[in-house]
């Protein structure tokens, strides 16, 4: 796929809206790739916006645990490289991306379950629908990523020699 090939999928997909409980009712899936450039909120800690990585979106109804009603879930897998700010050196830090979400669809008006009675592997997310899917894949990339990302060693960044401006602060220390 050349890159204007998937420049062109990265916005098509920022244009997709599915019925998200009917897109559950029947267990339908859609795939694709996005390209890294595309993913405006992760701009501040990326080294560089290099790469595409891979998605999937599943429908699944399933039954509960006691068989007494059907319950609706998006599985959302995201897979491919990114390449973090390590935060001591600045460099660039290759991470595995690597989701696999589980959402449970709350229809619109229905009560949200309750903490203790949550499935422990599905998040509860409001039923759209028109639920666009760029904005869902980008939160739970967001959520995959780590707080502080640091190589296991690094050196902090070298000294500049004196080509950086010189610190306001400084003229403050020679009047003392």
């Amino acid at each position: 796929m050349s890159r204007q090939d998937m420049k062109q999928a990265g916005n098509k997909l920022a244009e997709i809206f599915i019925d998200s409980l009917e897109f559950a009712r029947g267990e339908r899936h859609m795939s694709g790739v996005i390209p890294v450039r595309s993913l405006q909120r992760l701009a501040d800690v990326l080294a560089n916006d290099e790469g595409d990585l891979t998605w999937v979106v599943r429908g699944e109804f399933v039954a509960d645990e006691f068989c007494t009603r059907q319950r609706p879930f998006l599985l959302i897998e995201v897979t491919g490289e990114l390449y973090l700010k390590c935060q001591r050196c600045l460099g660039a830090l290759p991470f595995h991306v690597n989701v696999g979400s589980r959402l449970l669809l709350v229809p619109p008006g229905m009560p949200w379950p309750d903490e203790d009675l949550q499935d422990d592997q599905a998040d509860p997310i409001e039923a759209l629908i028109e639920q666009p899917l760029f904005p869902l894949i980008e939160d739970e990339i967001l959520l995959a990523l780590p707080i502080s990302p640091r190589h296991a060693s690094c050196t902090l960044p070298e000294h500049d020699d004196g080509k950086a401006a010189a610190s306001p602060f400084a003229a403050l220390a020679r009047l003392k």
